[in-house]
């Protein structure tokens, strides 16, 4: 026990190999009585989030990597191998019957967001488009001049029609690389929540669906509006016409924070123009 927090601290780790160390996120792996596990070192608030979020999944009882121990700046994750899951595979996303697993955890995502106020959780992409947001979308490609007046001018529009929309949790990151797949085929679940945060369930259904191969994301989209309108929960056309408006304006806007250009902001900057 180690800064207060319940169950493991960083002196119970046994260190082994870094992972990843970029955009202020330092990973580890370790072992913590033998168990193997992954250590988070967290290097701004921004950043600092995911400790907190992580909390908030576990007690809505959203299925998650299992947490070991938890401090100002840190997170021990237990390693996914070890939680019963496998790293999921690019051919992962042409599986129909995977589309339907994912399906399964965003519905339990997006449910337990439902209850949520606002306030819960300090994030949302949403809140990304402003003024400021696409003044650095400006500065960093100028040539993006004329789409971002247009931005300018529909901004009013937007922030009175997200104002009005209902929003839940949204995880906003949906790739290979943060997926993964139990061993007995039965789930599957998301982590990396260092983007998780209040949104449009429509933007994430978006991020799923263009991630997926054809075939599995007709069977993402069919299982999700199976499980949702159980719950009595339909599409909604003006946050689906929202997030289409919007989508490439929030990417290019994290993506004008970081240098050099990721790749994953090709598709947007070829949106506005450039």
């Amino acid at each position: 026990m180690t800064d207060g927090t319940p169950g493991a601290g960083l002196a119970d780790v046994a260190w082994g190999d870094v992972i990843s160390d970029k955009d202020g996120v330092l990973v580890v792996r370790g072992d913590v009585d033998d168990v193997p596990v992954v250590v988070k070192r967290y290097a701004t608030a921004r950043q600092r989030r995911e400790i907190a979020t992580y909390d908030l999944l576990g007690r809505l009882g959203v299925p998650t990597l299992p947490v070991f121990g938890a401090g100002e700046d840190w997170l021990i994750l237990e390693d996914l191998v070890s939680a019963g899951y496998r790293p999921a595979t690019t051919a992962d996303l042409q599986d129909p019957a995977i589309g339907r697993l994912i399906a399964g955890w965003y519905d339990k995502l997006h449910a337990a967001g439902d209850t949520l106020v606002d306030a819960v959780i300090d994030y949302s992409e949403l809140d990304l488009i402003d003024d400021a947001g696409l003044a650095g979308v400006e500065a960093r490609w100028p040539e993006l001049a004329p789409r971002v007046a247009w931005a300018r001018a529909e901004l009013p529009g937007w922030h009175e029609l997200i104002a009005h929309l209902p929003r839940t949790l949204t995880h906003n990151d949906f790739a290979a690389t943060n997926l993964a797949i139990a061993w007995h085929g039965g789930d599957a679940l998301m982590y990396d929540h260092n983007l998780t945060g209040m949104g449009l369930r429509a933007s994430d259904l978006r991020n799923v669906r263009l991630g997926l191969g054809g075939a599995a994301a007709a069977a993402f989209l069919d299982e999700y509006a199976r499980l949702a309108e159980a719950r009595g929960v339909v599409a909604s056309p003006e946050a689906e016409a929202l997030d289409d408006a919007t989508s490439h304006l929030v990417a290019l806007i994290l993506a004008s924070e970081l240098d050099p250009t990721p790749a994953w902001a090709s598709a947007s900057l070829a949106w506005a123009g450039a």
